[in-house]
Order: C-alpha cells, then structure tokens, then sequence
C-alpha cells in the first residue's frame, strides 16, 4: 500500500534574465507504508528541493504529492505547515535547534505545532535516543552527535507517518554518523513510520536495501539547487 505516490512533479526556480531554472522533474515515485528508502547524489542535484516539496516546506510548480488521502501540492501554504506538523518528522542536516532552548524544551516545541505537548513521551524520545541525562541541557551545550539525536527525537515526537532525513549524517564524524543512521532507522520502525533518507555518502546508502539514485529519477538534473 503506498503511503507517498508523487506524480509529474516540477519545480523551477528564477534563472538568469527571468528565465525558468528547472530543478526537480519526477514523473513517478512511490514510498509504501513503513518502507525505507535511500536517495543518493551529489550536492546540487535536487535531493533537498524535493524533499522539502514531499514536506511542503516548498510549493510545486506542478504534479501530485499525494500523502495518505492528502495532495499536499494542492495545499495553501498554512494548510501544508498544519499537515507536515501532524504527519511528517524532519530531520536536517544543520538540526535547526533553538540552541537556547533545552533538550527537553526543542522536543516540546516540535510538539506544539502538532497535536500538542506530551511531556512523558518527549522525556521518553529523549531516553530512547540516549539523552534521558541531558533533558535540561541547552542544545548550545550538546556535541554534535547529541545535538543530532535531539534532532532525531523531535522529528519523531509527533508520531509521523513519514521521516525525511535530508544528509542528517553529514556534519558528524564516522562512528556518530554510524549511531545516528542505525536510530533514525530503528526508532522509524518502532513507529511505523516511512523513511526517506537522501545523502551522497555511499557508505550510508549502502545501507539500504532500496535505493533510489536521483538523477535517475529527476530529469531536470537539478539545476543549482541541493
């Protein structure tokens, strides 16, 4: 059963003397519930535009993104924030902390723009990841890997159908990174939840049973974008 069904998606951006840039081109793309998939390329080639179109950070020139019952390209702007709060977790590569917040206090907040605050499974998420000792601590305060499991806690706090993990390997070194993809994955199956994980570390991709090259998949090459 498919839980994310992308059709004829696009989405240019401004180019030079007002010309059309195309960045993402994806006829077809299917994620089935609970299934985990990797997307592999380079910087530049789109991997972030179209992840933050699934999530409707971005809206679509174009196309269908259609999440359960919900084209979420079809969405005003408010309608798309509402429907990624209570459905989709996210997590970046620069974490996007409030960095003078605490563990405890970025996890709740993650939850206010959801179905709202549960501060037992915030403290719960925060355990599991690894940080119960550390729920007090500012997010300035935390290594890098810490800062990521954080990041990871709140992007499943909502209980979300679907994870986007865009690069959230990126900024660590080899054996956090190793920590953080093997918890991204458990904790999204423990929750039923899908995974969509783009990266250019072939190392990380391999990982994967399923693996989706983008440039195979998007045919407007990406243009300058992530």
């Amino acid at each position: 059963m498919a839980l994310l069904s992308v059709s004829d998606l696009r989405k240019s951006y401004a180019g030079e003397h007002g010309s059309a840039l195309p960045v993402v081109a994806v006829d077809s793309f299917e994620l089935e519930v609970g299934e985990q998939v990797a997307l592999q390329g380079p910087s530049g080639c789109g991997k972030t535009t179209f992840l933050h179109l699934i999530a409707g950070i971005l809206a679509a020139d174009s196309g269908r993104i259609q999440i359960g019952d919900t084209d979420v390209a079809g969405l005003k702007e408010a309608e798309r924030d509402r429907f990624r709060a209570a459905n989709i977790g996210y997590v970046f590569q620069s974490f996007h902390l409030m960095r003078e917040y605490t563990c405890l206090e970025n996890v709740e907040l993650g939850m206010s723009f959801g179905a709202g605050v549960d501060r037992e499974l915030a403290r719960s998420l925060l355990k599991r990841v690894g940080l119960g000792d550390r729920l007090k601590y500012r997010a300035s305060a935390l290594s890098v890997g810490q800062q990521q499991r954080v990041a990871v806690a709140r992007a499943l706090a909502n209980r979300p159908k679907l994870v986007l993990a865009d690069e959230p390997t990126g900024s660590l070194d080899e054996d956090n990174a190793s920590q953080a993809l093997a918890l991204i994955r458990e904790l999204c199956r423990e929750n039923g939840a899908a995974l969509i994980l783009a990266s250019h570390d072939r190392t990380v991709i391999e990982a994967f049973e399923r693996r989706v090259e983008f440039a195979e998949l998007n045919s407007a090459g990406g243009g300058l974008a992530r």
